[in-house]
């Protein structure tokens, strides 16, 4: 079968895609869409080849596949309407693991969702659409992760935690077992969450009971 891919983002989460595409010989063609690059610029030999207003276009000549390379960090509703545009255009999204990630054999993940080098999920883990586990991410057994959510690097999900959609986990946070975390949410890098946190809030640092819920940077 000839499997064509789109990449939509030629940023820095691209160039790890594409990286741990690179070991693998699925697509015949991989080619780029990006706003800011300009067409015909190579991202890891890979060829940028117009904006996304080339999606159709693609769809119409045999690009079966589309992937959102652009990360969330900073723009997550982007990101959000870009899952929206290829579902609406009928693209496929496959599932990205590198090599060298550790997953067990039970864990479900949802379609278009990247699961970048050396994370760790244990068993009975569930991963929601079109999310981003990155580098060296710990996701332990009987966790929920809902869909278009951000684990960043480092980040260590402990037994049990629920995470809701759309949220974003900080590099190198660590959620302690069983805490549930809201919609929407933003953690910010190396926060230790000890509580529960509820939909659409910013947060940062130690946040337990004790210290009041921690700094809550805005909602």
């Amino acid at each position: 079968m000839d499997k064509k891919l789109v990449l939509v983002g030629g940023g820095g989460h691209c160039k790890s895609v594409i990286d741990s595409l690179s070991e693998k010989s699925e697509y015949s063609e991989i080619v780029i869409t990006d706003y800011s690059l300009p067409e015909g610029t190579i991202v890891n030999g890979c060829n940028v080849v117009g904006n996304d207003d080339c999606l159709p276009d693609l769809k119409n000549n045999g690009f079966d596949y589309a992937f959102i390379t652009m990360g969330s960090v900073g723009k997550p509703n982007v990101r959000a309407s870009l899952v929206e545009e290829i579902e609406k255009l009928g693209f496929l999204s496959p599932i990205i693991i590198d090599s060298t990630a550790v997953i067990a054999d039970d864990v479900h993940i949802g379609q278009g969702t990247f699961i970048g080098k050396n994370a760790t999920i244990n068993t009975g883990v569930s991963i929601g659409s079109h999310c981003i586990i990155n580098t060296g991410c710990i996701i332990e057994h009987e966790s929920v992760i809902g869909d278009k959510c951000h684990i960043a690097t480092g980040a260590i999900l402990c037994g049990g935690v629920h995470v809701g959609n759309n949220s974003f986990v900080g590099a190198g946070s660590t959620i302690i077992q069983s805490v549930c975390i809201g919609k929407n949410v933003v953690i910010g890098a190396n926060s230790t969450v000890l509580y529960n946190i509820g939909d659409e809030m910013k947060v940062c640092g130690i946040l337990s009971k004790n210290s009041g819920g921690g700094p809550k940077l805005s909602n």
